[in-house]
C-alpha cells in the first residue's frame, strides 16, 4: 500500500511539471507585437513628363522614401501610365526623391551617402528629381512628382563631309575620351563623381560620339577632348594633345565640338612623311564649339 501511495505521489508531480512546461511554450492569451500601421501613398507624374519618359523609352522608375537618414522604401516600380502607390510608415516626417533610367544606385541605406550612376558609357539622359519632405499621415493620399533631366550633353562631331569620311582609309576607327565626366550624382549634397569617359566609333555613325554628364557647371573640372586613330584595332594615330574645349556640363545643354579628323595639324605624327615639322602646330581651322538646348 505505501509502495502504491509513493507510484500516485511520483505520476502527480510528473503530471504537474508537463503542464508547467507546456504553459511555458504556449500562452494563448500572450499579444503578439503590433505589424508598423502603414499609410498609402500616391506618385504622380504631369503629362508632360510621363510623355517624355514614353519617348526616351523608359518603363520603370526608383522610388526611394527615408526616415530622418534611414531608407524605409526602395524599389524600382513599372511607371504604369504614372499610376503609382506606395505603403509607407503612418505618421512619420519623411523624404523621398525618384530616378529614372540611371544604372545603379549605390549607397541607398542612407539619404546623406546615396549616389546615382550613369551607365559604363554615359549614354542615357538620367531624371532626377529634388528631395521632398512630407508626413505620411490621412491628409496626404498623394505626391506630385516631378523629374528633371538633370544631365547635359558632350558631343564630338567631325567636319568632314559623308563623301570625305567615305575616302578615309589611313584609320577606321576613333577612340573619343571626354575628361572630367560627371558620371555619380551625390542626391542629398548635389556633388558629383569625377570620371573620364572612353566612346569608340566608326564610319556606321559618321565617326561622332558623345556622352551624357551631371552637373559641373559650378565645378573647377572642365572637360577635354583627346582623339585616338585606329586600323584593325591597333593605334595608328593620335592627335597632338586633348583639346582644351573648357566645357562645363549643365542641365539639358548640349555642346557640339566640330573637328576636321583628317587635317595633319592635329596630329601627333603626319600621315605623310614628306611634311616637316615646322609645319604643324598652325591650325587654318581650329576646332569650334556649338552650344544648343535639347
Amino acid at each position: 500500500m505505501k509502495h502504491l501511495a509513493s507510484l500516485f505521489l511520483l505520476s502527480f508531480l510528473l503530471c504537474c511539471s508537463c503542464s508547467q512546461q507546456m504553459d511555458d511554450e504556449w500562452k494563448p492569451n500572450e499579444q503578439l507585437p503590433n505589424e508598423p500601421e502603414t499609410h498609402p501613398v500616391g506618385v504622380s507624374f504631369s503629362r508632360a513628363s510621363l510623355e517624355t519618359f514614353a519617348e526616351q523609352g523608359i518603363t520603370e522608375i526608383g522610388i526611394y522614401v527615408y526616415l530622418t537618414d534611414s531608407m524605409v522604401y526602395g524599389k524600382n516600380l513599372p511607371l504604369n501610365n504614372g499610376d503609382i502607390k506606395v505603403n509607407l510608415p503612418l505618421g512619420e516626417s519623411l523624404q523621398t526623391f525618384v530616378v529614372a533610367n540611371a544604372e545603379r544606385l549605390v549607397d541607398t541605406d542612407s539619404l546623406s551617402k546615396v549616389v546615382v550612376y550613369q551607365d559604363a558609357y554615359a549614354q542615357k539622359p538620367v531624371y532626377i528629381s529634388e528631395v521632398t519632405g512630407f508626413t505620411s499621415d490621412n491628409s496626404v493620399s498623394s505626391l506630385k512628382i516631378e523629374l528633371k533631366r538633370l544631365v547635359g550633353q558632350a558631343v564630338f562631331q567631325p567636319k568632314e563631309t559623308e563623301e570625305e569620311l567615305n575616302a578615309i582609309t589611313r584609320f577606321d576607327q576613333l577612340n573619343v575620351t571626354f575628361t572630367n565626366v560627371a558620371v555619380g550624382y551625390k542626391v542629398k549634397s548635389k556633388e558629383c563623381i569625377i570620371e573620364d569617359v572612353t566612346v569608340s566609333t566608326n564610319l556606321s555613325t559618321g565617326f561622332g560620339a558623345s556622352v551624357y554628364s551631371f552637373p559641373t557647371i559650378k565645378g573647377d573640372s572642365r572637360t577635354s577632348v583627346d582623339v585616338t586613330y585606329l586600323k584593325g584595332g591597333e593605334e595608328v594615330n593620335r592627335i597632338i594633345s586633348p583639346l582644351d574645349t573648357g566645357i562645363g556640363f549643365e542641365s539639358s545643354k548640349r555642346s557640339t565640338v566640330h573637328m576636321k579628323i583628317t587635317d595633319e595639324n592635329y596630329l601627333d605624327e603626319p600621315w605623310s612623311l614628306i611634311r616637316t615639322v615646322a609645319y604643324k602646330g598652325v591650325l587654318a581651322h581650329p576646332f569650334t564649339i556649338e552650344v544648343s538646348e535639347f
